[in-house]
C-alpha cells in the first residue's frame, strides 16, 4: 500500500530479517517531498532486501542523490558517519566496510556538496575512533573481513597507521599496523608506493612487507627500486615481497638474491628456496654451485636444500655432486655435504 508520499509500502512483514531497517526507511521517507522519487526509492529497498543486500546502504545512496537541501544532505552525512562507527565498535567490520564504500566508492555527491562529504570524513576520521578500530581488529585476530573497510578508508588510515609505526610504544605490536597497511593498499596501492620512498629504514620495511601483501603486481616496479636500497633488513623484505607478487619469476629473483654482498639477504633467498614449488629449483641451484660464486656456507645449505627435496632430480643432483673428484674449495665443501645428503638416505656408502 503506498504511503502518505505515495512510496510503495516497505511495512515490514513477519519474520522479515530485515523488519527493523525496513520500518525506519518507511519512515524517513514518509518526510521526502518528492512521491515520485521515494516511490522509485523503496523499490529499489525491496528489491535489495529480497537480494539479501544491505537495504538501508541502497536506499541512503538514493536519498543522498536527490537531495538538494543543504541542511538535509549534512544530516544524512552524519547518519552515515553513526552508522560507520557504529558498526567498527559493534565489531562488526564487513558491515563497516560496506557503509563505508557507500559514499567512498562511485561518489553520488555533487561538486558543490563535496566540501561537506570532507567534512564528514574528517569526522569520521578522528584519532581516537581510528586507534579504537585498530585495537578492536587486533582483539579480532585480523580479520580478513576488514578488507573492505580499510581499503575504502585511504590516505587518512595510511597515516595513521604509519605514525604508529613511529611512535616507541604502538597501541598494538606493529606486525598489526603492517597487516591493516596491506589491506589498505589493496584499495590505492599508490599511497603504499609512495611511502617507499620514505628515509627511514624501519618505514620502508614494512611498508614493502604492506605492499607484498596487497596482491597487486603493479607494485613490481617500486619494489625494485627498493631491492637496492642501502639497509639490507629493507632488502631482504623486498625479495620477499618481489616472489610473492611476481610468481612468473620468482626462482629467477631468489637466485639473483644469492649475489647480494649481505648474509641476510642470502638466508631469506635459502628459506625462499625451500618453499618455491617450481621444479627447475634443483636445477637452478646447481647451477649456483657450478658458477663458483658462493661462499662455502652459502654452498653447504643449497645442497640441504637439495636433499630436503622429493623425486629423482634432487637424488641425481646429489650423485653428480658426491662423484667429483680433485676438487678443492667451495666445490669440495658441496662434494662433502652432498655425500652426507646420500648417507643419510640411505644411498652412499
Amino acid at each position: 500500500m503506498p504511503g502518505a508520499n505515495g512510496a510503495t509500502d516497505l511495512q515490514p512483514r513477519d519474520g522479515d530479517p530485515h523488519a527493523d531497517q525496513l520500518a525506519a526507511l518507511r519512515r524517513l521517507l514518509d518526510t521526502v517531498e518528492d512521491g515520485a522519487a521515494t516511490t522509485a526509492i523503496a523499490d529499489r529497498v525491496l528489491a535489495a532486501a529480497a537480494a539479501h543486500r544491505e537495504p538501508g546502504i541502497v536506499a541512503f545512496r538514493d536519498l543522498l542523490r536527490i537531495e538538494t537541501r543543504t541542511s538535509r544532505y549534512h544530516r544524512l552525512l552524519r547518519t552515515w558517519v553513526g552508522k560507520v562507527a557504529g558498526a567498527i565498535r559493534a565489531g562488526d567490520f564487513a558491515t563497516a566496510g560496506l557503509w563505508m564504500r557507500a559514499l567512498t566508492e562511485a561518489p553520488i555527491h555533487s561538486s558543490e556538496l563535496a566540501e561537506r562529504m570532507q567534512l564528514a570524513m574528517a569526522e569520521l576520521t578522528r584519532p581516537d575512533l581510528l586507534e579504537e578500530l585498530v585495537l578492536r581488529l587486533a582483539a579480532a585476530g585480523d580479520p580478513p573481513e576488514a578488507r573492505d573497510l580499510l581499503s575504502a578508508w585511504g590516505r587518512p588510515l595510511v597515516d595513521h597507521l604509519i605514525h604508529g609505526m613511529e611512535v616507541e610504544d604502538p597501541p598494538v605490536n606493529r606486525r598489526h599496523l603492517v597487516e591493516y597497511l596491506g589491506m589498505s593498499g589493496t584499495g590505492d596501492l599508490s599511497l603504499l608506493v609512495e611511502r617507499l620512498a620514505d628515509p627511514r629504514w624501519f618505514i620502508v620495511r614494512n611498508v614493502a612487507i604492506a605492499v607484498g601483501r596487497t596482491g597487486r603486481p603493479e607494485a613490481i616496479p617500486a619494489l625494485e627500486r627498493v631491492a637496492a636500497h642501502d639497509d639490507d633488513r629493507v632488502r631482504v623484505e623486498a625479495l620477499r615481497a618481489l616472489v610473492s607478487l611476481d610468481t612468473e619469476h620468482a626462482l629467477d629473483r631468489i637466485l639473483a638474491g644469492f649475489s647480494d654482498a649481505s648474509p641476510r639477504v642470502r638466508q631469506a633467498a635459502t628459506s625462499l628456496l625451500r618453499a618455491c614449488p617450481d621444479p627447475e629449483v634443483v636445477p637452478g641451484i646447481m647451477g649456483l654451485i657450478h658458477s663458483g660464486s658462493l661462499n662455502a656456507a652459502d654452498a653447504r645449505r643449497l645442497v640441504e636444500v637439495i636433499a630436503e627435496r622429493k623425486g629423482d632430480a634432487p637424488l641425481d643432483a646429489l650423485s653428480e655432486l658426491a662423484a667429483k673428484r680433485l676438487v678443492v674449495g667451495v666445490a669440495r665443501v658441496a662434494r662433502e655435504a652432498a655425500r652426507q645428503a646420500l648417507v643419510e638416505r640411505g644411498e652412499y656408502e
